[in-house]
C-alpha cells in the first residue's frame, strides 16, 4: 500500500528545465475524476455493475486506493492504458519525451551543452515520474556524454557506472551504449585490455540469450572493431566488421549505422583510399540528415587519419584542420585535442616543424589537464620527432622514451613498436649502439606482444 500510495502523489518541479518540465501535483483520485469529468461520463457509468459508486467517490477522494485490477477496471472504462492512468502518463508521453531527447542530442553534438544539459534533466525527471526507465536511462546517458565532451572523462566514467549499475531490465541498446563507454573511459586512461575485456564480455553475454538485438550488437561490435584499430589489431578489427555489415539491414539506430561506416573506413590501408572514402562519405551523409556537427567533423578527422597513413600529407592537413576547426567550435575537447595532435603529425611530415611543435604542445596539455594517456604518449612522439628533427638529441630522447613507456603501459604495442623504431634510429645517429639494441629488442617484445 505504501508503495501505491507513493506513486500517486510525485511533487516534480522546473529547476529552470525546458518548457513543459513542470509536472502537475495530482493524486490518483483527483486524476480519475478529472479523466472522468474531462470525457462527460458519471461515476456510474464508469463503475459499471462491478463496483459501487460509493467506492468509486472514495478512491476520488483520496479515502481509498484502488486494487491492482480495480486500476486496470477504471483505466479500461476510461479508454487508457493502465500505467497512463497509474502514472498520470499524457498519452504521447514517450513520443514527446523521445523526440526531446533527440534534439537535446543534436544540441550536445553542436557544443550547445549548458541548453542540452537543461533539457536531458528535465526529460530525465518526467520521465523517471512518468516511469519510463528506459528513456530516464537514456537521458543519463547523454548527461554523461556531456561531460565527455567536455574533457570531464573521470566525471563521465563515473557516471557511465552508475548507469550500468542501475540499468533497467529489456533495454539492450542502452546497455550496449554504457559497456561501449566505459570501455571508452578505459582505453582514454590507459586501460586498454580491460576495454577489450569489457567488450567481449559484453558481446558473449548479449549473443547469448536470442533473440539478439541486432542494434546493441552493432554498437558493441563498433566499439570493439575502435578499440582493435587503436590497439593495431586490424585484422581482428576486419573480422569484425565483416560481422557488423551483415546486421545493418536490421538495425533501426541510424547514428550507429555511420558510426560502423566511420570505424569501416579507418581501417581501408593505401591500396583501399577509395573504400574508404565511400565509407567516410556515406558516414557523413548519415550524421549530416541527424543533425550531427561533432560527428560530422569526426569523419573529416577519420579522412585525414587515413591519407596520413596512406603517405599523403599534404592531402590529410586540410581536412584535419577542417576537423580541429570544427571540434573546437563545437567545445569538444578531447577530439579537438586527437585532431589538433594528427595535424602536428602531418606539418611534422611536411616539414613545418615548429607549427607541428606548437600544436603537439597544445595537445598535450588538454591531454595531461583530461588525463588521456594516448594522447599524452603521442604528444610525445611527435614533439621527440620534431625535437630530433631540429638536432635537439637530448630532448627528442627524453621525449620518445617517454612515449614509449606510456603507450606500454596503456597496453597499445602496436605504437610501441613504431616508437621504438623511431628511437633506435635516433640512438644508431648518435653512435649508441648497445641503447639502440635494448630499444629495439623491446620493439620485438611488443611485436611479440601483439601478434
Amino acid at each position: 500500500m505504501a508503495e501505491t500510495a507513493a506513486a500517486d502523489v510525485v511533487v516534480v518541479g522546473g529547476g529552470g528545465g525546458a518548457p513543459g518540465d513542470e509536472l502537475v501535483v495530482e493524486s490518483l483520485g483527483h486524476r480519475i475524476r478529472r479523466l472522468r469529468i474531462a470525457q462527460g461520463l458519471t461515476q456510474q457509468q464508469v463503475v459499471g455493475s462491478r463496483y459501487t459508486r460509493a467506492f468509486l467517490g472514495a478512491v476520488e477522494s483520496g479515502v481509498r486506493v484502488p486494487s491492482p485490477e480495480a486500476l486496470a477496471y477504471f483505466a479500461d472504462r476510461l479508454g487508457l492504458p493502465v500505467d497512463d492512468l497509474r502514472y498520470g502518463r499524457p498519452a504521447d508521453a514517450a513520443t514527446r519525451l523521445a523526440a526531446e531527447q533527440a534534439s537535446a542530442r543534436r544540441d550536445l553534438s553542436a557544443g550547445r551543452l549548458d541548453a542540452a544539459e537543461r533539457a536531458l534533466t528535465g526529460i530525465r525527471r518526467r520521465a523517471d515520474h512518468y516511469r519510463l526507465p528506459e528513456l530516464a536511462g537514456w537521458a543519463a546517458y547523454h548527461l554523461a556524454e556531456a561531460q565527455l565532451h567536455r574533457g570531464s572523462t573521470e566525471d563521465a566514467a563515473a557516471r557511465y557506472d552508475e548507469l550500468a549499475a542501475a540499468l533497467p531490465d529489456g533495454c539492450p541498446p542502452l546497455r550496449a551504449a554504457v559497456l561501449a563507454r566505459q570501455a571508452y573511459c578505459l582505453l582514454v586512461t590507459g586501460d586498454a585490455p580491460r576495454a577489450v575485456a569489457i567488450l567481449e564480455g559484453g558481446l558473449r553475454a548479449l549473443r547469448a540469450v536470442p533473440p539478439v538485438d541486432a542494434d546493441a550488437e552493432l554498437r558493441l561490435t563498433n566499439a570493439l572493431m575502435y578499440t582493435f584499430l587503436e590497439l593495431s589489431w586490424r585484422d581482428r578489427a576486419r573480422r569484425l566488421e565483416r560481422e557488423a555489415a551483415a546486421l545493418l539491414d536490421r538495425v533501426t539506430n541510424q547514428e550507429w549505422v555511420a558510426q560502423f561506416h566511420a570505424v569501416a573506413g579507418q581501417l581501408r590501408r593505401d591500396g583501399e583510399l577509395d573504400e574508404a572514402d565511400r565509407h567516410l562519405r556515406e558516414a557523413g551523409r548519415r550524421y549530416a540528415e541527424l543533425g550531427l556537427t561533432r560527428e560530422i567533423a569526426l569523419c573529416h578527422w577519420a579522412r585525414g587519419y587515413v591519407l596520413l597513413r596512406a603517405g599523403r600529407p599534404g592531402e590529410a592537413g586540410p581536412e584535419l584542420r577542417r576537423a580541429r576547426e570544427m571540434l573546437g567550435a563545437v567545445g569538444a575537447v578531447l577530439d579537438h585535442a586527437g585532431a589538433t595532435l594528427e595535424l602536428a603529425e602531418a606539418r611534422r611530415r611536411e616539414g613545418a616543424l615548429d607549427e607541428a611543435g606548437a600544436l603537439a604542445e597544445e595537445a598535450a596539455r588538454t591531454a595531461a589537464a583530461c588525463d588521456h594517456r594516448e594522447i599524452m604518449a603521442e604528444a610525445d612522439r611527435v614533439r621527440g620527432l620534431v625535437r630530433a628533427a631540429q638536432g635537439d638529441h637530448d630532448q627528442a630522447r627524453r621525449l620518445l622514451l617517454r612515449a614509449v613507456d606510456r603507450y606500454e603501459r596503456a597496453g597499445l604495442m602496436g605504437d610501441v613498436v613504431i616508437t621504438c623504431r623511431h628511437l633506435a634510429e635516433l640512438l644508431l645517429a648518435g653512435a649508441e649502439r648497445d641503447a639502440a639494441t635494448a630499444v629495439l629488442r623491446r620493439g620485438l617484445r611488443a611485436a611479440e606482444r601483439l601478434s
